[in-house]
């Protein structure tokens, strides 16, 4: 396989959650974040060499927004819009430029995309498979306790995701993991994106600001 090959191009997704409101009617327990009209900004830093300690500013700036909802196989989606900007080099381990679209729902506490594959999981710490092709599948399993994460907008108590990938089901699993950090009632705070081959983590992306119902 492949040294280069990259985990964040499979799993980049935007994951949050929220309060609900006086004026949109929510349901009672709303994790998620399910309300269209709310938005987040995060930016993005990068490990000066594969085995540094030190990170840069990249200046790439991912801005993702609720903006409707969508019929699919009978079942109601949120339709998340991310719009990246600053990343006219294509940088690895960071989207490309555009406007992106991507569908959510929750299902009994589950956040399920369009495919039906978990993207998060609230309280079950099982493995799921998240997606596989002719050289890999990739996993992702709820970590056991939390972690305080501090940013320039606040310091936020997190539960975290954590992905991974492996050559088949039996094998172990590649050295690089890519963590997603999110915080009750606020939303993905903080992300890492890795190559396989690597157990340092090359990318970091954070939250810069947020609007949440």
């Amino acid at each position: 396989m492949k040294n280069h090959l990259l985990l964040a191009c499979l799993v980049v997704f935007c994951i949050s959650c929220s309060t609900d409101d006086n004026t949109t009617p929510e349901p009672e327990e709303n994790f998620y974040a399910l309300t269209v009209g709310n938005s987040w900004v995060y930016g993005h830093l990068r490990r000066t060499t594969p085995t540094s300690d030190d990170f840069v500013n990249i200046n790439v700036t991912d801005s993702i927004k609720i903006v409707g909802t969508e019929e699919i196989d009978g079942n109601t989606f949120f339709k998340f819009r991310r719009r990246t900007s600053g990343n006219e080099n294509n940088l690895a381990l960071c989207s490309a430029n555009g406007e992106y679209f991507t569908y959510y729902r929750d299902s009994l506490g589950y956040l399920i995309n369009e495919q039906g594959k978990v993207k998060y999981s609230r309280n079950d710490n099982q493995e799921f498979i998240i997606n596989n092709s002719t050289s890999f599948y990739l996993y992702t399993l709820l970590a056991e306790g939390n972690e305080v994460i501090s940013t320039i907008v606040g310091d936020f108590d997190c539960q975290w995701m954590e992905v991974y990938a492996r050559q088949d089901p039996s094998a172990d699993p590649y050295p690089g993991r890519d963590r997603y950090y999110f915080a009750e009632e606020i939303g993905l705070i903080f992300n890492t994106s890795s190559f396989t081959s690597n157990p340092l983590h090359r990318v970091e992306r954070y939250l810069i600001s947020y609007d949440v119902q």
